[in-house]
């Protein structure tokens, strides 16, 4: 295909080099449509705080930043000016915010201009993470930007109901890479695993909560916790006061999540809210039942109640420390929830992910023009 035809797309990120799940999917993502001679694809960060990427990239997509080390947010009209600059330079056809957040940049830098605009929010509607002007950006980026892509169905009706969306609304679901896994589900494994930032968000100290509830009746089992983050202090101390220090393991950071994975005999998700809740496909990757509660959004459409895990109503400490003892004293239920992990993930095949990203990619395209 002629180059002058392709579509120029560049995914906007706070530091695409960075570990967490927004950087893994927008990687992810990129790596698919660069396969397709249609697209051209780039990356633009804010700063990049390393020289290489945590997730791969393809050789094929070029990497900017707006500067050269981390700069103040406040400094906004610097901001405008260089995204502008750079959209305008670069004859970028749409640009992909893959945080909501940074719509409050590219909203007005963007204006005037012939290039499309979509907000990817890897949240969900209600939930204003570190920073409560979220709420504004959201409802702004419902008013001005051409596409809005949200990762539940559950999210797609907070849109529908809290925001008058002038553009496109368009649920496409986190991709579930599947793997082939040669490993047998461990029904002889004795430990139960979680994962990820070490936050309030995630709710480990809920999980502590349930966790001495699970030990008060079952003696040889451990639960282990893969991720760090700002709360480990507060975690550690709370360990220690419930007698927990060699049932509760903060693993911190782990390189090869899937080793532990395979290794366990459940995945407990204690999330007080999610986006999406990648760690659910991760885990049902690995063929682990999952408990989780049914927080927004995102669990309720990954696991199959009754038939490869369990939800659990939010934040009920006792209906999940029951259900987690309940798998721990039934081999052959955690067998049998192992065996249909997979059930209802269809959705999540990176395939037809892809498909529909390219589908709004072209949509998008046709109304430029």
């Amino acid at each position: 295909m002629d180059r002058g035809k392709q579509i120029k797309v560049c995914f906007f990120s706070g530091d695409i080099t960075r570990s967490g799940g927004t950087e893994r999917v927008g990687s992810v993502i990129a790596n698919e449509l660069v396969k397709d001679r249609q697209f051209d694809i780039c990356i633009l960060s804010l700063w990049e705080k390393r020289k290489e990427t945590f997730f791969p990239l393809d050789d094929h997509i070029k990497r900017f930043t707006l500067f050269d080390v981390e700069t103040s947010g406040t400094k906004i009209l610097s901001y405008l000016k260089r995204i502008r600059k750079f959209v305008k330079e670069n004859h970028i056809d749409i640009l992909i915010d893959i945080d909501g957040i940074l719509d409050m940049y590219s909203i007005p830098a963007l204006r005037r201009t012939n290039c499309k605009l979509i907000s990817w929010e890897q949240f969900n509607y209600y939930q204003n993470p570190y920073v409560n002007y979220r709420k504004f950006t959201r409802k702004w980026a419902a008013r001005k930007a051409d596409a809005i892509v949200v990762l539940t169905d559950e999210d797609k009706g907070y849109y529908e109901k809290e925001a008058k969306v002038r553009g496109i609304l368009k649920r496409i679901y986190n991709p579930m890479e599947y793997k082939e896994n040669h490993t047998q589900y461990d029904i002889h494994s004795k430990t139960i695993i979680s994962a990820g930032r070490l936050s309030e968000q995630k709710g480990f100290d809920l999980l502590i909560e349930v966790a001495e509830k699970v030990f008060e009746k079952v003696d040889d089992w451990q639960w282990i916790i893969c991720g760090e983050g700002e709360d480990r202090k507060y975690l550690e101390d709370k360990i220690r006061v419930k007698h927990l220090t060699d049932k509760v393991i903060l693993k911190g950071n782990v390189e090869d999540i899937d080793a532990y994975y395979k290794k366990s005999a459940m995945f407990v998700l204690t999330s007080r809210y999610e986006g999406f809740g990648l760690v659910l496909t991760e885990a049902k990757n690995m063929r682990l039942p999952c408990v989780s509660f049914r927080c927004p959004a995102g669990p309720s459409e990954i696991i199959e109640d009754g038939m490869n895990g369990y939800l659990i109503d939010c934040f009920n400490i006792e209906e999940m420390s029951q259900k987690i003892i309940q798998l721990i004293q039934n081999q052959e239920l955690r067998k049998k929830f192992s065996e249909k992990a997979l059930a209802g993930t269809e959705k999540f095949n990176l395939k037809n992910i892809t498909i529909q990203w390219k589908n709004l990619l072209s949509q998008l395209e046709k109304a430029r023009r």
